[in-house]
């Protein structure tokens, strides 16, 4: 059996991939944790270094290890990491794919400037705004009720939660993604106010084995807005990820 790894945003919980539950193909082992930078865990991790760390923990909790792991949002930053720093350490990360959905990513130090971190604070309520609204699905929350929930969220969060992304999303220039010997698959969207498509080129353009593909029409949140084509593209780059690797049809190494 295939198994996947879903790894959740800044302030998501698994609650983020349930519009795409009943689109995953049968016998696809599905695991999708809460991270410690979830709404309940964020108190306990917002003044921690070292993200990366507790995604090789998540790895490593999935019986056999995962086969592709997608990773939305801010869990890209510490996953690219730990790819990364297993590449440079002789000890690559044993997977037949990875799909990394609205990546945060720029090449050159000189691409951040000054004035736009007001702004991207600024937008950081619209977009938990957004991911709320898709979660309600069927049954829309009272607008009141949501201004609330948005307000106390970033509140929790905190200055201290948003940084830890931002010095992330800083250190991407550094990062050695040119190492990667991973298949990845870079999942942009066109109308991402949050990680703009052009991150996700820059992305694929340094990645040595990455393909990639730009959702129209969709935002932050392809797998809330478009679960049956999200799945749809992550089955056909799993089925092609083990392939490649020699995995279909056989148990993966261990990570």
């Amino acid at each position: 059996m295939s198994r996947l790894l879903l790894l959740h945003g800044l302030g998501n919980n698994a609650g983020l991939w349930s519009a795409a539950t009943s689109h995953w193909r049968p016998g696809l082992g599905i695991h999708a944790p809460d991270l410690p930078w979830s709404g309940d865990g964020i108190a306990g991790w917002r003044h921690e270094t070292d993200s990366a760390r507790h995604i090789e923990q998540a790895l490593a909790a999935v019986d056999g290890g995962p086969d592709v792991v997608v990773a939305h949002s801010f869990a890209t930053l510490p996953l690219l990491e730990l790819l990364c720093r297993r590449e440079a350490a002789g000890d690559p990360v044993r997977l037949a794919g990875v799909v990394l959905v609205n990546p945060f990513y720029r090449q050159r130090a000189a691409d951040f400037h000054w004035d736009e971190i007001v702004p991207m604070v600024g937008n950081f309520p619209q977009t938990v705004s957004e991911g709320i609204r898709l979660q309600s699905g069927a049954r829309p929350i009272e607008p009141a009720l949501q201004a609330d929930i948005i307000r106390k969220l970033c509140v929790w969060i905190g200055p201290y939660g948003w940084l830890r992304f931002y010095e992330a999303y800083l250190r991407t220039p550094t990062l050695p993604v040119h190492l990667i010997s991973t298949p990845c698959l870079v999942v942009g969207t066109e109308l991402d106010t949050s990680a703009p498509a052009s991150d996700a080129h820059q992305l694929t353009a340094r990645l040595p084995r990455a393909e990639s593909v730009l959702l129209p029409g969709v935002g932050h949140f392809p797998m809330l807005e478009q679960p049956r084509q999200f799945t749809d593209l992550v089955h056909a780059f799993l089925d092609r990820s083990l392939i490649r690797s020699g995995l279909a049809g056989d148990t993966p190494a261990p990570v």
